[in-house]
């Protein structure tokens, strides 16, 4: 219980920390002070998720069965400087978890890429079992392809920088 109530603390000061800029096209995260960067992993876990329910979410919509990448804003992070090196971890983390927190609003986009159409040479010469396989390896392949490359796409829109 006291794991949450320090997360929830946590979370509203990141999200007391952003400010929006005049003409809204940058969210800024002074996380400068007043954050505790002790736990490097849960502070990159609430960045994480304070980011991506206040900005990041909303630039991904539907069309269809694809999903579409409108940013409508840059996101801004800044970090404090630290000679123990425990905000630079949460830093290192803090891409990790927000592909985590990206990862589930598209489970349907990456499981449509799934090809359960096995070929009739590979089930004659390897067997059902070996081509039910390899066919599972190559979907799975093929979501995380997907998934690093619609990423890679959103990580351009936020920046960290330390201070």
């Amino acid at each position: 219980m006291a794991g949450s109530s320090a997360e929830e603390t946590l979370e509203a000061g990141i999200r007391a920390a952003r400010k929006l800029s005049m003409d809204g096209t940058r969210a800024i995260y002074d996380l400068t002070s007043g954050i505790d960067f002790s736990k490097p992993r849960r502070t990159a876990e609430a960045i994480a998720r304070v980011a991506w329910q206040q900005d990041v979410e909303s630039w991904w919509t539907w069309e269809g069965t694809e999903p579409v990448f409108k940013p409508n804003r840059t996101v801004e992070i800044r970090l404090p400087r630290d000679p123990d090196r425990k905000v630079a971890r949460a830093a290192a983390e803090f891409q990790a978890d927000l592909k985590e927190e990206f990862a589930p609003s598209i489970d349907s986009y990456l499981d449509s890429l799934n090809d359960d159409r096995a070929d009739w040479f590979s089930i004659f010469f390897l067997g059902p079992l070996w081509t039910y396989i390899l066919q599972h390896a190559e979907n799975r392949q093929r979501q995380h392809e997907a998934l690093d490359r619609l990423f890679a796409e959103m990580a351009g829109y936020i920046v960290v920088v330390p201070q």
